[in-house]
């Protein structure tokens, strides 16, 4: 087994001598890895997606029952659409004149 050494520093902060025990750095990790840790993280995920998966459902739903149709659609349907402009290019008359009837003669 190792020996503890032990390291003995003046603290300029606070004026006193501090000991201090070096630890190899080995044993001075915070923490372990293992299955303890690892079943601790899964059963978090796992958790998190029981009760994700079922208020993603509910949301939608809840959507679906508020606002069924897309904006775009709701705003077709509330307004009536336009009726197209009368068409602004002149069509020559071509139906025939009456046989009988003498064609006008502009006023000057």
């Amino acid at each position: 087994m190792m020996a503890h050494q032990t390291e003995t520093r003046w603290e300029k902060s606070d004026g006193k001598l501090h000991k201090e025990e070096l630890i190899p750095p080995v044993k001075a990790r915070q923490g372990r890895t293992g299955y303890r840790i690892l079943t601790v993280l899964i059963v978090a995920l796992v958790l998190a997606f029981v009760v994700w998966i079922p208020v993603e459902i509910w949301g939608n739903r809840e959507a679906n029952e508020v606002a069924p149709q897309q904006p775009g659609q709701q705003l077709q349907s509330q307004q009536p659409a336009p009726a197209p402009a009368p068409a602004l290019t002149e069509t020559p008359n071509t139906a025939p004149a009456a046989p009988n009837v003498a064609p006008a003669t502009p006023a000057q």
